[in-house]
């Protein structure tokens, strides 16, 4: 028997005004990456292609008039600064240099940045329309991120984490020696009931390095996996499970869910443009996306993870977490990318889509 995703007409109200002193006073720690992002808006990818070609035809040349757009990035700092916005004290820990630290000098109160000297990364993601909906390729030099097993993390940093309501590690896939420095934070004895977050980013290269990852899994250290369509293919490939189709439903998007849970028995939520879907021991849940036209897809997924954690540390039913964590993403797209979405401005999405219902 296929599940069924289903929405029903009538929600949970959330008051998020009545939560935001609850929200300010959770703590979370994120690592551990900072990129600094160039974003290339490209109208159509046969016409670069043909342009390109034409250019190298003639010994080289410039390709005139692709907007681009400079963005402080990283799925780390993406994360931490879109918790910050919805008013979660959070600390940042990020391999960077001077200009890392440079950018982050006016992070907000409730964001703590600790910069580990060291090589950032850089992207220049091509954002192009394809198969009726928007979607990036980033060309990554992911720095020295890419050997980050935790040995420079002072003790201050662990007693932080020890304090914090979540750990989140994220892009783990760029991090040959992310199997070893998810042991190393995710085995810090902490806060009882504390939260293990990862997303592991692309998983494209990493596939060797998937089982070594189970065993963590296995062995009780993570308790959520966020991943988005991309993700979850490279997942159900990998694993004895049906494969997660190029052209999915709904329906797909949640029975995957359900599939990797019951075979890495965590939490598991994914993010898709259509919709997200989480399955956990509590039952699983679909939440279509608000309709959007447009707009930027660049660090969408981080937001939605933001979102997403908040939901699991106020202990939202599954249903109201995935739409809460939507939300987050639909506005930070709307805005092309560039504001962070904020409570009353999820409230009020919230509430026109419960109107509207």
């Amino acid at each position: 028997m296929h599940p069924t995703p289903h929405t029903s007409k009538r929600r949970n109200n959330l008051r998020l005004s009545d939560l935001e002193q609850t929200i300010s006073r959770l703590k979370v720690s994120v690592l551990p990456d900072f990129f600094l992002d160039r974003i290339i808006y490209v109208p159509s990818l046969s016409r670069l292609f043909n342009q390109a070609r034409i250019k190298a035809a003639a010994g080289g040349g410039n390709l005139r008039g692709y907007s681009q757009k400079e963005l402080r990035g990283g799925n780390a700092t993406n994360l931490a600064y879109g918790l910050a916005s919805l008013s979660v004290r959070t600390t940042l820990y990020c391999v960077g240099d001077a200009f890392a630290l440079a950018s982050t000098t006016n992070a907000p109160q409730n964001l703590q940045v600790r910069v580990i000297p060291g090589q950032p990364g850089l992207t220049a993601a091509l954002e192009f329309p394809f198969m009726d909906r928007m979607v990036n390729i980033m060309i990554s030099d992911v720095g020295d991120v890419a050997d980050f097993d935790g040995r420079k993390l002072r003790q201050s940093d662990i007693l932080t984490m020890q304090k914090s309501d979540c750990v989140a590690l994220v892009n783990w896939s760029a991090n040959k020696k992310g199997n070893g420095l998810a042991k190393k934070i995710f085995s810090v004895k902490g806060r009882r009931n504390r939260l293990n977050f990862l997303d592991p980013a692309d998983l494209s290269g990493a596939e060797g390095r998937i089982r070594s990852l189970k065993k963590i899994i296995d062995h009780g250290l993570i308790d959520v996996v966020s991943v988005n369509e991309n993700e979850t293919r490279i997942l159900t490939e990998f694993f004895p499970t049906r494969r997660f189709p190029r052209r999915y439903t709904d329906r797909d998007v949640l029975r995957a869910s359900i599939s990797l849970q019951n075979l890495l028995q965590v939490t598991v939520d994914i993010h898709t443009p259509i919709g997200s879907a989480s399955a956990s021991s509590e039952g699983q849940a679909w939440a279509p996306a608000p309709r959007l036209v447009g707009g930027s897809v660049t660090g969408a997924g981080d937001i939605w993870d933001a979102g997403d954690l908040v939901g699991h540390l106020l202990h939202f039913n599954l249903e109201d977490r995935l739409h809460f964590a939507n939300a987050c993403a639909h506005l930070y797209l709307s805005s092309g990318g560039v504001r962070l979405p904020r409570l009353k401005e999820v409230q009020q999405l919230l509430d026109e889509e419960q109107t509207s219902h």
